[in-house]
């Protein structure tokens, strides 16, 4: 399992010196990944649910700083020589397939298999609203999106014709100097499917009724396990992404299973394994400071329990 740190790049006082400052951190104590949030801009007055909170509010305010992920991903892959970079998860309609498979093929040949592109469909309406994507078809237009990633990618000159993007047959090198995994996110029946049929992993998440903590995952898990098996996939080849709060207290909490005494914190990442995730990803909330003093009792407490 590959363990990785949530950087600061979105919250309140979220600073380049931070997202800095936690990187660094993060590869010098050993960490295997960084990763970063997704979104454009935040309304003053948002009218979209947020589907991971009970009442749907967003946690984030119009006044905390949002860094772009695609630019900390070339200013990181300069700053850093080991950890992998991820996105946890990125909203790709709103960019243009062609202008981020360039992008990121750009980045990854100066930091070759570095690169983990998470994506979603996105729930911020008035982001499609003002980037002039439809919003209804969202869910089709993310398989798309992945098909034509790959053409950029393939290496070869290549034509495209969808419902959504087209190209004249073009050359787009440089191809990714390796394949760039793609991990769908989302926690709807429809985001498993896509995900199992057309993605390199899934992003683990629940959503309302569908259980919290560890056990709501596996319940997941266990569904998206047999429509990869109906996709004649297998599920060892298949990449499982969980993202949790991490947190050192004297009192576990089954909702956050990543938070408590070091040897429950063990536990449940050792379950985590059980159930076929591949990578953590360990959010942190406080200032740099305290990501990167957390960071260090995880490595020193937590990582010999595994």
């Amino acid at each position: 399992m590959d363990i990785g740190i949530h950087l600061p790049s979105a919250q309140p006082g979220a600073s380049a010196a931070g997202i800095l400052e936690v990187a660094t951190a993060a590869e010098r104590l050993g960490f295997d990944s960084a990763w970063m949030f997704d979104h454009l801009f935040t309304p003053t007055g948002i009218e979209s649910k947020y589907p991971y909170t009970r009442e749907g509010d967003y946690p984030m305010s119009a006044d905390d700083p949002f860094f772009d992920p695609i630019g900390l991903f070339g200013i990181l892959a300069g700053a850093t020589e080991r950890i992998q970079l991820g996105t946890g998860v990125l909203i790709p309609a709103y960019r243009n397939p062609i202008v981020l498979g360039k992008i990121l093929a750009t980045i990854e040949n100066f930091a070759p298999g570095r690169i983990i592109l998470g994506i979603g469909a996105g729930w911020m309406k008035e982001e499609f609203d003002a980037t002039g994507v439809d919003y209804e078809n969202r869910g089709a237009r993310l398989v798309e999106y992945i098909a034509a990633l790959r053409q950029i990618w393939s290496g070869e000159p290549s034509s495209f014709d969808g419902r959504f993007y087209s190209w004249v047959e073009a050359g787009f090198l440089p191809a990714p100097t390796q394949p760039i995994p793609i991990i769908i996110g989302g926690h709807g029946d429809k985001a498993l499917e896509r995900a199992a049929k057309h993605a390199d992993g899934w992003a683990v998440v629940t959503g309302k009724g569908q259980g919290r903590g560890i056990e709501g995952a596996a319940a997941r898990i266990e569904i998206l396990n047999g429509l990869l098996e109906r996709e004649s996939r297998d599920p060892e080849d298949f990449h499982l992404q969980y993202t949790s709060a991490l947190w050192f207290s004297d009192h576990p909490n089954e909702k956050l299973p990543l938070t408590g005494p070091p040897d429950v914190i063990a536990a449940s990442l050792k379950r985590l394994g059980d159930l076929g995730v591949t990578m953590v990803d360990l959010a942190v909330f406080g200032p740099p400071q305290v990501i990167v003093e957390t960071a260090q009792k995880f490595q020193e407490e937590v990582r010999p329990l595994l």
